[in-house]
């Protein structure tokens, strides 16, 4: 009797055994549970421009150009604007000199090299500059203009005097007042071919 009853404890005991020990060896078996380490996020590289910025050049603004202003100081003299003298008249080396003295009553402006003439007692002509130079200069009011005179080479008849020097202004004339150039009974003597020739300095401004 009491050997059934040792058997049948064993029986049921059996199941229980195999349990535990199926819990045994799955507990031995799994190791320790470490959580995944998650990869620490790289932020990506910062993506260098391929060009540098065109910088913008603003091309310079031009200044305009002022237009001139025409004003009477540019104006051409008249010949009413004008009057003149010389000085004595002197001889040397064959020819006559002197000098002609400009003033003018307002700004205006002449050739720079005077454009001449000598008329006899009677009006005639009897010679004209034979050497004008380009450019024209601008008369002041305040202020006096002078230009040296060579008369030379006369092969011509004796004139009537007095002669009378001239300027010529465009179409008119300004007469240069003093005594008779060249003066009575000396006119320059003949020194070849080519006619008379009357010429002049530019005009400067008297000091």
């Amino acid at each position: 009797m009491a050997d059934r009853r040792g058997r049948a404890r064993t029986r049921a005991a059996a199941p229980l055994l195999a349990g535990l020990l199926a819990l045994a060896l799955g507990a031995c078996s799994a190791g320790p549970s470490t959580a995944p380490t998650e990869a620490p996020t790289v932020a990506p590289p910062t993506e260098l421009p391929t060009a540098l910025p065109t910088e913008t050049t603003v091309p310079p603004t031009e200044a305009a150009t002022p237009t001139p202003t025409v004003s009477s100081a540019g104006s051409a003299c008249a010949a009413a604007d004008l009057k003149a003298s010389h000085d004595l008249v002197e001889g040397a080396a064959g020819s006559r000199l002197t000098t002609v003295v400009l003033v003018s009553a307002s700004k205006c402006s002449v050739d720079l090299y005077p454009v001449l003439g000598i008329r006899d007692a009677d009006g005639t002509d009897l010679v004209a500059s034979t050497s004008a130079g380009p450019g024209r200069i601008e008369l002041d009011p305040d202020a006096s203009y002078s230009s040296e005179i060579r008369f030379a080479n006369w092969c011509n008849p004796e004139p009537k005097y007095p002669l009378t020097l001239v300027i010529r202004i465009g179409a008119e004339e300004v007469t240069v007042t003093g005594s008779s150039f060249p003066e009575a009974g000396d006119m320059p003597p003949c020194n070849g071919t080519g006619g008379p020739r009357l010429e002049s300095n530019p005009w400067t401004a008297t000091p």
